[in-house]
């Protein structure tokens, strides 16, 4: 019955992001009670109750799920989330009447509930130092630090107007709406980290929205949400960075051949490994760069591309032996992970999934597989993203100022989604269980290709 409480009814136990999950109930319960047009004082009482409640189980049940599971701040509990979220929108109500119309609860709710989805993440000083306290009492004060943060924000944003600013557009820009903005910036932080191909989702989304690639807001959008997926590799491997750079101070700066200085060295190593797959990956991809582009037109090669993505990943999945680490890992195979990569310029191949599986068959241990295809994500993102710019450029003239709360919006979703997705992608490759994504690939190719069909005929 504690574990029940603690994962608030059953929330905590869902694979992917229990976190989010339980943020998302205190924000959809005051969307809801908004549009109801209830009094503040019902606002205020709801998000209070929901406060109180996540507070006392936490403080209370909390130890029973640590005792349990044997990790100081388990997954499965959410009640903190809850309470957290809960008092964002309590903090709002309290100094500012609820009275908003239905664009602007729907925008109030999606920014209080991202902005402290931020602070959760990222734990700004002195929310990191919470999580020391003993018991659950640690479990909840992050949380709670993390809420009032987000709440001296959220309401900062209304007294500034930007509530209000952003109701009256219809569109952020002539292409691109608040809530395009927030999908497409979702769906490219999640899917650059998930192995199911964020280029695929991009395309299948963009033909949702009749979005049109090549027009200068979607290259300057584009080139803002794939930097904010950069953003969430150096906040999620900030510790794998810092050893890094350690590592080239002491471990010795060089020897007598660069052969000896790899093997003193495994930062040096390193840097050589992605060096080596990154220069195969731009050559690849500068030859083959008509050919890349115009596939991005056909749901048939991208279907076909989804199947083959999830294959590689079900293959991998049961590949056991992986005996070498980074440092015995040779250029010629780190070469190979860089054509994988080149390949996954096609929509409906994953880079970081193509890159894991093919590093992992290639005899790399799987921490190390994952190291490497995220070492090795930084300059193929900022290569993209310098291309995407240049192209821009090249472009017709178009007014920055209107691409800009588009490109934000997009970018600091990407970045938050890219965060959630990079600890999702680290303890599903740890179990070994790609194959789910793989099966959630053949799905969706069948899926493109039965509506392709049946809206051909």
């Amino acid at each position: 019955m504690a574990r029940l409480l603690t994962s608030f009814f059953g929330l905590g136990r869902l694979p992917l992001a229990p976190g989010t999950w339980g943020s998302l109930t205190p924000t959809f319960i005051f969307a809801i009670l908004c549009l109801l047009t209830a009094p503040s004082v019902w606002i205020l009482t709801v998000m209070a109750a929901f406060v109180l409640a996540g507070a006392i189980i936490c403080v209370k049940f909390a130890p029973d799920a640590i005792a349990a599971t044997g990790k100081n701040d388990p997954r499965e509990v959410v009640a903190d989330e809850v309470a957290g979220q809960a008092l964002t929108f309590f903090l709002l109500s309290l100094f500012i009447e609820p009275v908003f119309s239905t664009k602007q609860v729907w925008i109030v709710a999606a920014l209080g509930f991202f902005i402290f989805r931020v602070f959760d993440i990222l734990k700004p000083w002195p929310i990191h130092r919470l999580e020391k306290l003993p018991q659950g009492w640690g479990i909840l004060a992050d949380d709670l630090l993390a809420g009032v943060y987000a709440g001296v924000v959220l309401l900062i944003c209304h007294r500034l107007g930007w509530i209000g600013y952003l109701s009256k557009q219809s569109y952020f820009t002539g292409t691109i709406s608040f809530f395009q903005a927030i999908a497409l910036g979702a769906v490219q932080g999640l899917t650059e980290f998930i192995p199911v191909s964020s280029s695929g989702h991009s395309v299948l989304l963009e033909t949702i929205f009749n979005l049109k690639p090549e027009t200068p807001e979607m290259l300057l959008f584009d080139l803002a949400t794939h930097l904010g997926t950069l953003v969430s590799i150096f906040v999620v491997f900030r510790e794998a960075f810092t050893k890094r750079l350690k590592c080239l101070w002491v471990e010795g700066h060089g020897g007598s051949s660069l052969v000896q200085t790899c093997k003193q060295n495994s930062a040096v190593h390193l840097l050589l490994l992605v060096t080596a797959a990154t220069v195969v990956t731009g050559v690849l991809g500068m030859l083959f760069k008509k050919q890349f582009i115009s596939s991005r037109g056909s749901i048939q090669l991208l279907s076909l591309m989804w199947i083959i993505n999830g294959t590689v990943l079900l293959v991998s999945d049961y590949c056991k032996k992986t005996p070498l680490s980074l440092q015995q890992f040779p250029l010629s195979r780190a070469a190979l992970v860089g054509l994988a990569q080149a390949v996954a310029i096609f929509p409906g191949v994953s880079r970081g999934g193509s890159t894991i599986s093919i590093a992992i068959l290639l005899g790399l241990a799987r921490p190390d597989a994952i190291e490497f295809s995220f070492m090795l994500a930084i300059p193929a993102i900022l290569g993209a993203a310098t291309l995407q710019f240049a192209d821009y450029l090249k472009g017709p003239g178009s007014d920055p100022s209107g691409l800009l709360c588009s490109a934000v919006t997009g970018a600091v979703i990407a970045a938050i989604m890219g965060v959630v997705a990079l600890k999702i992608l680290i303890r599903v490759l740890q179990a070994a269980r790609l194959r789910i994504f793989a099966f959630y690939c053949y799905v969706l190719a069948c899926l493109v290709i039965i509506v392709y069909l049946a809206t051909r005929s």
